[in-house]
């Protein structure tokens, strides 16, 4: 979450005690939020006014529901869409927000829990239309050899204040799972008749060596060619932690690329795949970005879906 949050802002955001029935929900170390007062914009496309007593002093993560909105309730491993903004604990000066920019998603699940478990506990059971305040002090940097860290605890510099907008069921699910004692087993997928997948990857198995295409379902278009332009919709994680680490279906719209300006696995993998197809690659590293910086590396998987192929212009 810390770093899906410093992504979306574009700039530095470092980034559960329930209470009773009828009263919105607080974990952690709620305290310093408790001066937040949250006026919404005009619509979901303009951020709020947010005033909270100055300066913040958090030392101890929290989050908690400043309004509980009227929604359905959020279930554990769902996709939850959301905006934010981010303000300055010392000034209450705003960093920055993404109000006017398309809704971000996170996932609800066991991932989130085990990196940020305030905003995870704080979701679960909150509604839609919520506005949730979160707060998380800066990590300690390690003290080096023959020193001692500092007695005084690390303060936040940011609080950020997030407005739940949606909540689904999600659409692609990566599961790692025990796999039999041969080598080279293949991740699997079921995919079922409303277009949500499970993807089964084989725990304690060596990954297969080359590049393996598996239909799921096989459309009735045109065989995509090298040199076409296609939309996608997709979703991939990595093979050694079934993780997931981009999907559009979590960004709510199509991928569109020429075939031979993405890694070789996609570029191998999707020629010859009829358009309105679903296929699962097994992407060895060597195919896909082992080498590059910030990439995931290793044995990648993604389930995708070709939508659309259009001809490269003449």
């Amino acid at each position: 979450m810390r770093k899906l949050l410093a992504l979306v802002l574009g700039v530095a955001l470092l980034a559960l005690t329930a209470c009773g029935s009828g009263t919105p929900k607080s974990v952690g170390a709620v305290e310093p939020l408790s001066s937040i007062k949250v006026t919404p914009g005009a619509d979901d496309n303009t951020a709020p006014k947010v005033e909270f007593d100055t300066p913040m002093k958090a030392t101890a993560p929290g989050a908690k529901v400043i309004e509980e909105g009227d929604g359905a309730t959020i279930k554990a491993g769902q996709d939850v869409s959301y905006k934010m903004s981010g303000y300055n604990t010392q000034d209450g000066k705003e960093i920055g927000n993404t109000f006017t920019d398309a809704p971000m998603t996170l996932s609800v699940e066991d991932a989130l829990k085990e990196q940020d478990a305030e905003i995870y506990n704080v979701l679960v059971g909150t509604k839609v239309g919520s506005w949730v305040a979160y707060v998380r002090p800066d990590d300690t940097a390690e003290a080096t050899e023959g020193e001692s860290k500092s007695a005084e605890p690390a303060e936040a510099k940011q609080v950020l204040i997030l407005k739940v907008l949606d909540a689904k069921d999600k659409k692609i699910t990566f599961k790692k799972e025990e796999g039999d004692a041969k080598k080279g087993t293949e991740a699997s997928a079921t995919l079922g008749d409303d277009g949500k997948a499970t993807i089964n990857i084989p725990a304690g198995n060596e990954p297969p060596a080359d590049l393996k295409v598996t239909t799921l379902k096989e459309g009735d278009g045109a065989k995509v060619k090298k040199s076409d332009t296609v939309t996608v919709n997709y979703a991939g994680a990595t093979w050694s932690d079934g993780r997931q680490f981009d999907s559009s279906y979590d960004r709510g719209e199509p991928a569109t690329f020429g075939l031979n300006q993405v890694i070789k696995g996609w570029t191998q993998g999707l020629e010859g795949v009829k358009v309105g197809s679903t296929v699962l690659l097994t992407i060895p590293g060597k195919l896909a970005y082992d080498g590059s910086a910030g990439k995931p590396q290793g044995t990648l998987v993604f389930i995708v879906e070709v939508t659309k192929a259009d001809a490269a212009a003449k």
